[in-house]
């Protein structure tokens, strides 16, 4: 069943409107009514599509995760034991030029379902399946070395966010990674 192309572009219309609103405004302050008046729609459209504030809320997290997800998952086949925490920074920041909704997202808490929550749980995931395939020192444990990549990664990419005009900075972190890469982490087994 396909999607009629109006309601795509409406929902994409909606889904915009409430981008650009919550790098204005606290999540908290955004009313519908500022949503459909800034969207050019109308009240009963923008029920059409949803319940409310935290259902549109929602339905933004679940999109940019699915996003993410296949972001992580392209990263991830194209990993190696080089590069496995140096792509940290840029899994997110590769997906997206709107870094400023990216980082509104990822500080909005008023729903069972967060943006930060969601990354976390596919970069678990995702590191689990990948480490399960590779041959690397048992010094750590994969539970807890997938753990401590989700942990670390959104945590890198909060910052990342947040300094994304900071070069310096970003050239620093991308150190940190390759160093606890080279000395902490990931040792590869022989053969």
């Amino acid at each position: 069943m396909t999607v009629d192309i109006r309601i795509k572009k409406t929902k994409r219309n909606i889904f915009q409107t409430f981008l650009k609103l919550i790098t204005q405004i606290p999540f908290q302050k955004i009313t519908v009514y500022q949503i459909y008046t800034e969207a050019e729609i109308a009240k009963s459209t923008f029920y059409d599509h949803f319940d409310d504030k935290y259902d549109l809320l929602e339905q933004v997290i679940q999109l940019v995760s699915e996003e993410f997800n296949s972001e992580v998952e392209r990263k991830f086949a194209e990993l190696n034991q080089k590069n496995f925490l140096e792509s940290l920074t840029n899994i997110f920041l590769n997906l997206s030029k709107n870094h400023n909704e990216l980082r509104a997202l990822l500080k909005i808490h008023e729903t069972p379902i967060r943006l930060e929550s969601e990354l976390k749980q596919k970069l678990v995931e995702t590191c689990r399946k990948y480490l399960n395939q590779q041959r690397i020192s048992n010094q750590f444990s994969i539970d807890f070395l997938s753990h401590f990549y989700g942990q670390l990664s959104v945590a890198s990419i909060t910052f990342a966010l947040d300094h994304y005009d900071n070069q310096d900075w970003m050239a620093q972190q991308l150190q940190l990674m390759n160093d606890m890469q080279q000395n902490l982490l990931f040792k590869v087994l022989p053969g």
